[in-house]
């Protein structure tokens, strides 16, 4: 760093027409700042330096968290200089090319914000006469603002001045008023012109006039109709949009007239964004009780679903199993009781023999076939003499120690299982036995087993959802209790604390709101009985922030002024 005057001097921070911007440092009072010198070429003229000082004087009348703060403008080697608040951020343009299209509700944050600074500053007789996105810096992410370069801008209206002069020094003739282009005097509604042109831009994603020269440039804002603004905002509400077109009016009688006017409407029309914005969510809330008691119910359902289908799975094979079992023990029974008939060739005595075993009501079928496949005894009377019937290959279920079990259906078209045993005599194969059992009894035992678990799972479900929504209501109560205390603090009744006392997470909920009341009425009234002093604060601890560099402008684009407050 070097010395200049009392302050050292650091990197540079930016680069205007004017004057260059360069991070200092006030060791007298540890302040880090930024300090604007302004251009030997501009210093060497007596009278652009003194009123160069008067405006930078001026404007350090003005302490508002919108507006940079000056805090000294003096001389040092033959230079004047404006000791300023370090500012973090991005100028306007560079953050509209970043989040372009804005959100309505930035674009109005950024809108009323920049008209409380105006009307700051005109209320203490300043007028800037440059207001541009160069000259206003997004400060936060909750896009915060801060107006720069208060009042230097008069220096250029002089009797010598040309549109050409203010292009050199101001960087664009876009935001100039009309009746400042005449070379008339310029009040707050001057002011007005450039901020309609700056929320124009950020309105459309352009300026009003968009090609040309200076001088084109100029001759379009004096003698064409603004275009209108076609916004690129989403929901952008037409009365905005008229706000906008009464800004640019080129009859100053036809603006705004003050910019607490202009902040009325912006307040108005933000209010209105809210409500809407405030109903549209209370449309789309679900409540937390129909919210948790359609989770948790759809939790429980899917839980006992899973585990019905898993229980009537097992059942299924379990009792299949058993079946089989059954089946094939009856089957092999059966077979050695008819070997001997069957190898004396007694039909009779074989058919008397099966006609008794069908009275077991789950037996649908039994026949004897001799070696050659012939049926020779049969609970069917029309089946003797026909040839025994063997289902298809893809029905077989099991095949095991030369007994085989197929799913088929049955004489009368019934599932039925299908059982086929060898009938030997010692160790000699005679012919085949073929026993046909119900599935039905299986089906119904499946059937009741499905229906039980189905009612366990209604009642179970029916059982936690009623629980749920209980709780979920019992919840409510103390959420609604909350909602409303913010909501009266939020309008302003500061007095406002929650009586009632709970014995669960919710009491330090409650306490924790009632500490932030307290705080919030306790700066009230510190605020009310310390107010602000109109000069600077005698700050040792003064914003310590730094400039982001913007992003590369895209080709074409105007490369405006570099000054920087910070």
């Amino acid at each position: 760093m070097r010395r200049f005057g009392r302050y050292e001097v650091g990197e540079e921070l930016g680069r205007g027409a004017m004057a260059t911007v360069h991070q200092g440092y006030d060791p007298q009072i540890r302040r880090t700042l930024a300090i604007k010198i302004l251009h030997d070429d501009y210093a060497c003229d007596p009278e652009y330096r003194q009123r160069f000082l008067t405006e930078a004087r001026a404007a350090g009348t003005l302490t508002h968290p919108g507006i940079v703060t000056v805090f000294d403008v003096g001389e040092a080697e033959g230079r004047p200089f404006i000791a300023m608040e370090l500012v973090e951020g991005q100028t306007l343009d560079a953050y509209a090319e970043q989040f372009r299209p804005l959100l309505l509700r930035n674009f109005l944050k950024v809108a009323q914000q920049l008209a409380e600074a105006l009307d700051y500053a005109h209320r203490h007789g300043v007028i800037h006469r440059d207001i541009k996105p160069e000259n206003i810096l997004v400060t936060s992410a909750t896009v915060n603002i801060k107006v720069m370069d208060f009042g230097i801008a008069e220096t250029l209206f002089d009797p010598e001045w040309h549109a050409d002069d203010y292009a050199a020094s101001a960087g664009t003739p876009h935001y100039m008023a009309p009746e400042l282009i005449r070379g008339g005097d310029a009040d707050g509604r001057s002011d007005l012109w450039s901020m309609g042109v700056v929320l124009y831009e950020l309105m459309t994603g352009h300026r009003p006039f968009l090609d040309g020269d200076t001088g084109r440039v100029l001759r379009r804002v004096l003698e064409e109709p603004v275009p209108e603004p076609r916004p690129i905002i989403r929901d952008c509400p037409e009365d905005l949009v008229a706000v906008v077109r009464r800004l640019l009016e080129h009859d100053p009688s036809r603006r705004y007239q003050s910019a607490a006017e202009l902040l009325v409407d912006l307040q108005r029309i933000d209010e209105e964004r809210a409500e809407r914005e405030r109903v549209g969510a209370g449309r789309r809330i679900v409540p937390l009780r129909l919210r948790w008691t359609a989770v948790m119910g759809a939790l429980v359902a899917v839980t006992l679903a899973v585990g019905a289908f898993l229980v009537q799975q097992k059942q299924n094979e379990v009792m299949t199993d058993l079946a089989f079992d059954y089946g094939s023990t009856l089957a092999g029974t059966i077979a050695v009781e008819s070997a001997e008939d069957l190898l004396l060739e007694d039909s009779i005595a074989m058919q008397a023999r099966l006609r008794d075993m069908q009275a077991n009501r789950e037996i649908e079928l039994l026949s004897v076939s001799d070696r050659h496949g012939r049926i020779v005894a049969s609970s069917d009377p029309d089946a003797p003499g026909e040839p025994r019937n063997e289902p298809p290959a893809e029905d077989l279920l099991l095949s095991r120690e030369g007994r085989t079990v197929w799913s088929t259906a049955g004489p009368d078209g019934n599932d039925v299982f299908l059982f086929e045993a060898p009938v030997r005599f010692q160790d000699f194969e005679l012919g085949h036995l073929q026993v046909a059992l119900s599935t039905s009894s299986l089906q119904e035992a499946g059937r009741t087993t499905m229906m039980a678990l189905l009612m366990l799972t209604v009642v179970t479900v029916l059982a936690v959802l009623l629980g749920v929504y209980v709780f979920a209501r019992r919840l409510q109560v103390p959420m609604e209790t909350l909602r409303g205390a913010l909501d009266q603090i939020a309008q302003g009744r500061l007095d406002t604390r929650i009586r009632v006392r709970r014995r669960d997470d919710f009491e330090r909920v409650f306490s924790a709101c009632n500490a932030m009341a307290d705080s919030l009425e306790a700066r009230v009234k510190r605020a009310a009985a310390d107010p602000a002093p109109s000069g600077h604060k005698d700050d040792t601890s003064a914003t310590r922030t730094m400039p982001v560099a913007p992003p590369e402008r895209p080709p074409g684009a105007d490369p405006g002024s570099d000054e920087r407050g910070g």
